[in-house]
């Protein structure tokens, strides 16, 4: 009976280097052996994070399936056959699945580090391979001692990405389904892979859609990290259209941004103490009509505007002259004159010849 190895140390995903090695333990077998291997990648959401479905199906009698130290029995998900036999202390670098048949499926989780950059637009690239080869010029995703008679690499990539282009150094078959890549080649060996994508920004903001509040944005519109147009002061009026950019917080305001001034008298309704003051009415810094006498009269309806301060005045604004002398009576020392009577400036009757007589 013969087996073979398959050698995963470098391999941290199908990534930087997915290596397949094949090693007999007993005298060399033919190198023409069916080797069929299925890789399907599933990407996280992170666009970083992965998990890993492999499917080996081959002529072989049995197999070391070799992976790295980190990688431990319980980190796998899935291990098919169930019989096998798990060795974490004959190498110093791998911990080895043993299977004692020549197939076998396993899935497990990962995460590109090294594998994937993120340039300043937000693509995401992905590279398989960091250019180093073999001391027996293997490289890539690799099998030994024959090719892979069959491979095929796929990947599965959550909705709110979208792929821009992917390419591998052989030729083979690319197929495009829904948000799904896969490629499909025979007889190869030695294969490297680069697959870039980014978030999906359906209106073209800036904004990837998942966290796009505003996903409807007109392309090129100025928006926020949330994919919204700007509301620098928060009154709920974008900055596009607001007429008062410096509203404080939590202010009510009009469509235009403003807070409203019901009367028009340049008096914000939340400061006016007077909200029907008529329009043109001069007013106060609390929306009310002017008395600058302090008569209660408002300057409007004054017709003696300069009332002396604390005087009694009627409904016009002027003081009262109860005796109708033309005297008012703050002013009057004689408030009862007969009327028609001529008075002096105290409101008293005159008297010409000094003789007590009016």
């Amino acid at each position: 009976m013969y087996y073979r190895t398959l050698d995963l140390r470098r391999w941290t995903f199908i990534v930087a280097l997915f290596t397949v090695c094949f090693v007999a333990f007993q005298p060399l077998m033919a190198a023409d052996k069916r080797v069929v291997s299925e890789n399907l990648v599933h990407l996280q959401d992170d666009g970083r994070a992965y998990l890993l479905h492999r499917t080996m199906r081959t002529d072989w009698d049995g197999y070391n399936f070799h992976v790295d130290k980190q990688l431990k029995l319980e980190d796998f998900y899935y291990i098919y056959p169930n019989d096998f036999e798990w060795d974490g202390a004959s190498s110093e670098e791998t911990n080895i699945l043993k299977f004692k048949q020549g197939s076998f499926v396993v899935m497990y989780p990962g995460k590109f580090d090294s594998e994937v950059k993120i340039d300043d637009n937000g693509v995401y690239t992905f590279n398989s391979w960091d250019g180093t080869k073999r001391e027996d010029g293997l490289y890539g995703l690799w099998n030994k001692p024959g090719n892979f008679t069959s491979f095929v690499y796929a990947w599965v990539i959550p909705e709110h990405f979208e792929i821009l282009d992917y390419k591998s150094n052989t030729d083979g078959e690319w197929v495009a389904r829904n948000n799904t890549i896969s490629f499909f080649a025979d007889d190869v060996n030695n294969l490297t892979f680069t697959i870039r994508y980014r978030e999906r920004d359906s209106d073209g903001d800036g904004v990837a859609d998942r966290k796009d509040n505003c996903p409807e944005t007109t392309s090129g519109t100025r928006v926020n990290t949330e994919g919204c147009e700007p509301d620098t002061d928060g009154d709920g009026i974008i900055d596009l259209l607001d007429q008062c950019a410096e509203t404080p917080a939590g202010a009510q305001v009009g469509a235009g941004g403003c807070q409203p001034d019901t009367d028009k008298d340049g008096v914000l309704d939340f400061i006016d103490q007077c909200p029907s003051t008529t329009v043109d009415t001069k007013v106060n810094a609390l929306g009310c009509a002017l008395d600058s006498d302090h008569d209660g009269v408002t300057d409007n309806q004054d017709k003696c505007p300069n009332s002396s301060k604390c005087a009694t005045v009627d409904d016009t604004g002027c003081e009262l002259d109860s005796d109708k002398d033309g005297i008012a009576d703050s002013q009057d020392k004689c408030p009862e004159s007969p009327e028609g009577a001529k008075v002096d400036e105290t409101g008293c009757e005159l008297d010409a010849d000094k003789d007590g007589i009016a």
